[in-house]
């Protein structure tokens, strides 16, 4: 049973936004800004990694590593923001093409469900207990290996999430298309987490 938990709160925590499609009306903007705040949460714990990882090394590099991330990753973030508000600013019923980042970020606030993040925070929470300290990964990882965790774990995911939701928006966001995109995103989040946990499993065979 050794890490298959936190599978399974992955997998509860991405059923959520199918609530939200068929419960609180939930959109493709809706449903792709939900999975931008996740990238925040996975950030957030990728911080965490390097902190941990870091340990073992000088005290620079220790504050180093992380301030890096928080900016490079910061960044990237961003510009991910600006992707999704370039792609969906004419989509969106009352902001029109005259909408600022500003109204996007009050449009987060105001109707992303709370329970959602929660849920996501709980699960990669888990899964940084579970597997990353519990089953002593922070031991095979150099803080440089610790930073592209987060990147590989969510850049294929989230192109392909952003593109099918644009193609979702030009035929008219059907309700099918919109619980296959979020079936793609679990099937996707649960092959990384897969490979990712492997991978760092069969680095420490050699010396168990």
């Amino acid at each position: 049973m050794t890490g298959r938990l936190s599978l399974i709160v992955l997998v509860a925590a991405n059923l959520l936004p199918l609530a939200g499609v068929f419960l609180w009306d939930w959109d493709v903007f809706l449903l792709l800004l939900l999975f931008w705040c996740e990238n925040v949460i996975i950030g957030l714990f990728g911080i965490a990694r390097l902190v941990v990882a870091a340990d073992r090394d000088t005290i620079v590099s220790g504050l180093f590593y992380p301030l890096f991330f928080l900016v490079h990753y910061g960044g990237f973030m961003f510009g991910h923001f600006m992707v999704l508000f370039g792609l969906y600013a004419n989509h969106i019923e009352d902001l029109g093409n005259s909408a600022s980042p500003a109204d996007y970020y009050t449009l987060v606030v105001e109707n992303l469900n709370w329970l959602a993040i929660a849920a996501l925070c709980i699960s990669h929470g888990w899964s940084f207990v579970e597997n990353f300290m519990g089953r002593n990964e922070y031991e095979r990882l150099s803080p440089m290996q610790a930073m592209g965790l987060p990147y590989k774990r969510m850049v294929i995911t989230h192109v392909a999430l952003i593109f099918g939701g644009f193609f979702l928006i030009e035929q008219g966001q059907p309700l099918a298309g919109l619980v296959l995109l979020i079936i793609m995103k679990i099937a996707l989040d649960i092959t990384f987490h897969k490979k990712e946990h492997q991978k760092l499993g069969e680095v420490s065979s050699p010396a168990e």
